[in-house]
C-alpha cells in the first residue's frame, strides 16, 4: 500500500481538516489526536501500518467511554471489539437503516 500512500497524501493536502470538536482517537498509536496535520499524517500511515485495534479498545475503556459508533461497510470491528471487552457497546452504521436507528438511539 505504500505506493498509493504518496498519492493519498497529495489528495489529503488539498483538503482542510479542522481541529476536531470532539475527541478523536488515532488508531495508529491509540491516543487522542488534536492536530489536523497529525490526523492527515496518520490517515496516510494507516494505509500501510498495522492497526492496533486491541490497543484502541483498551484505551477507550480506560477513558470510561462505553459507547462507540462504527462507520463501516460491515460490522467487522464490532465483532472483534466484543471479543476484547464486554464493557463497550458498539453500534455499526453501514446503510441508511442502521444510520437512522443509531441516530434515533443517540438522539442526533
Amino acid at each position: 500500500m505504500k505506493p498509493i500512500a504518496y498519492k493519498f497524501k497529495i489528495f489529503l493536502d488539498k483538503i482542510i481538516i479542522n481541529k476536531p470538536k470532539i475527541q478523536f482517537i488515532n488508531n495508529i498509536n491509540c491516543e487522542y489526536e488534536k492536530s489536523s496535520k497529525k490526523i492527515k499524517k496518520n490517515l496516510v500511515k494507516q494505509l500501510y501500518s498495522t492497526i492496533n485495534w486491541v490497543g484502541c479498545i483498551n484505551f477507550i475503556e480506560k477513558q470510561n467511554i462505553f459507547n462507540i459508533i462504527e462507520f463501516t461497510p460491515k460490522s467487522m470491528l464490532k465483532k472483534i471489539s466484543q471479543s476484547i471487552t464486554k464493557n463497550i457497546s458498539i453500534d455499526s452504521i453501514y446503510n441508511v437503516k442502521t444510520f437512522l436507528l443509531t441516530s434515533k438511539k443517540y438522539k442526533v
